[in-house]
């Protein structure tokens, strides 16, 4: 190994030791097991696709949500983005402007979720079904055009799934 070859290194460390740490704080703070629940006691929704459902609490099991680290980092980037960008509009569990977010990663596929984010009204005009409803549903009010990367959408869209299984189940665990 050379003298300077592990400044290349040091980013990933940095990263690897700070979504650690904030694990281990999550966890101390019992926010989130580290012990993976049973696959077969998470709760089941079936959405179709061209409905709205709101959720309730008695439709959300106790038990924690199943979180990788790559998603948990993610969402540390994709929070500040939501803040700056979407959380004038909507939130995680309430009807601002538009529609509440949790568990829109379960409804939508991220196929629809990031065009529908960068552009919704050219969705809307080409007569998306799901996306017509929605808009129809909040008083025709249109969603800005956003010139956020598929990286950074996908990057809130952690921070919602994250964000969904707080405040859904109480914690998530760290798969």
């Amino acid at each position: 190994m050379r003298k300077y070859d592990f400044v290349w290194m040091l980013p990933a460390c940095m990263l690897a030791i700070v979504v650690a740490m904030g694990g281990l704080l999550l966890s101390a703070a019992g926010l989130i097991s580290i012990v993976p629940p049973d696959a077969a006691s998470l709760p089941v929704v079936a959405t179709d696709s061209t409905q709205v459902q709101l959720l309730d609490s008695t439709q959300l099991a106790a038990t924690p949500v199943p979180i990788d680290s790559v998603t948990l980092a993610a969402s540390i980037q994709g929070k500040s983005i939501f803040e700056s960008n979407c959380a004038q509009c909507h939130a995680i569990n309430e009807v601002v402007v538009g529609p509440a977010l949790r568990n829109v990663h379960k409804r939508r596929s991220i196929a629809w979720l990031v065009p529908w984010v960068k552009n919704s009204s050219k969705m809307v005009a080409a007569g998306d079904e799901y996306g017509v409803k929605i808009f129809n549903l909040y008083q025709k009010q249109q969603m800005p055009s956003f010139q956020l990367s598929e990286t950074e959408i996908k990057n809130i869209l952690a921070y919602i799934e994250v964000e969904s299984g707080i405040t859904g189940a109480g914690t998530v665990a760290v798969r």
